[in-house]
């Protein structure tokens, strides 16, 4: 152990000082490999290599326009195979992808993470705190295993959510209101002056309660209320040709209320609502980026990153997340680049509520990544290598390829190890609540952690093969498995609620897409998903009854003719455990609307679950019944 960190320490050293530290993510084409100036921003395009090689969807700012999505969640519950899970509607949300919540969410190149993890799940990143639709240029998102760069605990996959560079000086102002006593208020200015370019959004929301369905069962309005407010920046300065820095925070404040539901035996999920919990979350988050050689093809950067978060629900929790990020690329000929990085990250957490004080770890990584192409196969190996002050050295191997043989078939596939600690809460979580049965009478519920868990360990896989049929139409199929020894597991019931390591956690699966665009005015996508997950707890593997959708179906049709833009989306699921959920299936219809007086000026109006469908995703908290929204956009 003493030798490999030795190890660690002096490579880490001599990298840091003896090298341009910087960039990375690659493009490839048959011919030559481009490097772009920040590894966490690619230039996406049909032939970014990171699409080449994975399966990989981009929502653009045109699409988030298109479609009136009004925050990140709205929008990646679009992208076929994406789940996301929530508690109350609109105070929590965590995502899905490949069927697992073990999922890198990254902003400019910064980790967003919280190292207490969300309640009984492996989810890090809430939805909720992200920035605003208007500040957002593109959110990509890779299922499956990403790149070594991005740590090797994102079983699910990777979203990367890149903001907008100030340019045109131009102000938007966009108030909106809707269901339940919603409204919602927003305000962006961007600009440039000489070397210095912002872009900053601000936002406020309220909303009094909200309602959900279920065969007439309880729909009052005593719960889910929230008064919210955002702000969000990003400073560029130009150095001089070949170097700039950037600057970028968010900042989140949210309070409200929300309702704990627990079992009943006359409707489980429903009938019972225990408490009308506060709900406090502040959240903190900034980097600074120095970026050099940008007038080359390799260039670089440096990063430090700080996100702090407040929260208050059933307790008290403090957490702070920081590191720095360095990362260098050769150009080895036309055909060949290596990139290397490392990283220090810091975790910190107090849940005095729940049994622990300034808690905290450490962890250095070393990566290596060779990006080679041979005609017209590209192949990718990597490796990291993670000492962690709690659970020690772990290596992990990457590698991805594709093959492109013409404009029209692309097979891709990529192999990776997994390592991933325990969440905080994971370790040292410990509560106990004062409960009420139906008959008045009380009772107190356990929630304890497990200081004696191991890091989960395994690998993930996927092979798929896309198909541009004609210029109007692209196929898209994948395969995917996963495997974990020592799976983290949080096991909830009345009386207690506990964490646990699994023997085994397994998922495989498959999904179908497909893009078509009918001529300039009509557009569709389908897509399909099938995720079966086993986990073996000492006896065997058998079916995992809890997953939320083993089936999902996507379908969406879009208009759209100069002002007018329209668009009519369905998401389904099937193959549910109805004793787990409330159904063994859901379908649900969203419609937005949009038009341009001018344009400068957009009216628009949006209903979600047209139908008032009464479905959950996540045990026991029914999702939102049927909402409208309206609103009007004017920049100038």
């Amino acid at each position: 152990m003493t030798s490999h960190k030795t190890l660690l320490s002096l490579i880490c050293l001599s990298l840091a000082g003896s090298v341009s530290v910087g960039a990375a993510a690659e493009e490839a084409d048959t011919d030559t490999i481009v490097v772009t100036a920040d590894r966490y921003q690619p230039v996406l395009t049909a032939q970014a290599l990171q699409e080449k090689q994975s399966n990989t969807a981009v929502i653009t700012a045109e699409d988030l326009e298109r479609n009136q999505y009004i925050d990140v969640q709205t929008a990646l519950e679009q992208v076929n195979g994406v789940t996301v899970t929530e508690q109350v509607p609109g105070t929590s949300a965590y995502i899905r992808l490949n069927g697992d919540d073990r999922v890198l969410v990254l902003v400019d190149g910064q980790p967003i993470t919280n190292p207490q993890s969300a309640a009984y799940g492996r989810g890090t990143v809430d939805l909720q705190t992200l920035p605003g639709i208007d500040h957002i240029e593109r959110i990509e998102v890779t299922k499956g295993s990403g790149s070594v760069r991005y740590g090797s605990g994102a079983v699910g996959g990777v979203v990367n959510i890149i903001t907008k560079r100030g340019g045109q000086n131009r102000t938007t102002l966009d108030v909106n209101t809707g269901s339940w006593g919603t409204h919602n208020y927003s305000l962006t200015t961007s600009g440039s002056s000489g070397n210095t370019s912002w872009y900053v959004t601000g936002s406020l929301g309220h909303r009094k309660y909200y309602q959900f369905n279920d065969d007439g069962y309880d729909t009052d309005e005593s719960r889910g209320d929230y008064n919210k407010d955002s702000l969000t920046a990003r400073i560029d300065q130009k150095l001089n040709d070949s170097s700039s820095l950037t600057f970028w925070a968010t900042h989140t404040n949210f309070q409200g209320h929300g309702s704990t539901f627990d079992d009943s035996d006359e409707q489980p999920g429903l009938q019972t609502i225990t408490a009308n919990k506060r709900i406090e979350r502040l959240n903190n988050n900034y980097s600074l980026t120095y970026t050099f050689g940008e007038d080359g093809d390799t260039p670089g950067f440096i990063r430090y990153f700080n996100n702090y978060s407040k929260n208050l629900w059933t307790y008290h929790f403090h957490s702070r997340y920081q590191g720095v990020q360095a990362e260098n690329s050769w150009k080895l000929g036309d055909h060949n680049v290596l990139t290397a990085g490392v990283e220090w990250t810091k975790d910190e957490g107090t849940n005095a509520e729940a049994g622990y004080v300034d808690k905290e770890r450490t962890n250095r990584a070393l990566y290596l990544e060779n990006v080679m192409t041979f005609g017209k196969l590209n192949v990718t190996p990597g490796i990291r290598l993670d000492d962690n002050s709690e659970f020690g050295f772990h290596k992990t191997p990457r590698i991805a390829m594709n093959y492109q043989p013409n404009e029209k078939w692309n097979v891709y596939a990529n192999w990776s190890r997994v390592f991933a600690a325990p969440k905080l809460n994971d370790l040292y979580y410990y509560l106990e609540t004062l409960k009420e049965n139906e008959d008045g009478s009380s009772y107190i519920k356990t929630s304890y952690g497990n200081s004696d868990l191991d890091a989960e360990t395994g690998y993930t896989q996927n092979i798929g093969v896309s198909y541009q049929y004609d210029e109007k139409t692209l196929f898209n199929v994948n395969f995917f498995r996963s495997s974990l020894t020592n799976a983290i597991r949080w096991d909830r019931g009345k009386i207690e609620s506990y964490v646990r390591n699994l023997d085994k956690e397994k998922k495989t699966g498959i999904e179908f897409s497909m893009n078509k665009t009918i001529n300039d005015k009509w557009d569709y996508e389908l897509g399909y998903s099938y995720i079966h997950t086993k986990i073996d707890e000492g006896k065997g593997l058998h079916k995992d009854e809890s997953f939320n959708r083993p089936n999902g179906y996507h379908a969406g049709l879009h208009f759209h003719n100069k002002a007018w833009k329209v668009n009519m989306t369905m998401n389904a699921g099937t193959g549910r455990d109805d004793d787990y959920y409330m159904h063994g299936s859901y379908v649900t219809w969203d419609l937005g609307v949009s038009y341009d007086v001018t344009k400068d000026f957009t009216v628009y109006a949006q209903v979600n679950n047209l139908t008032n469908e009464g479905y959950d995703m996540y045990h026991d908290y029914p999702s939102a019944g049927r909402f409208w929204l309206a609103g009007a956009k004017y920049s100038f």
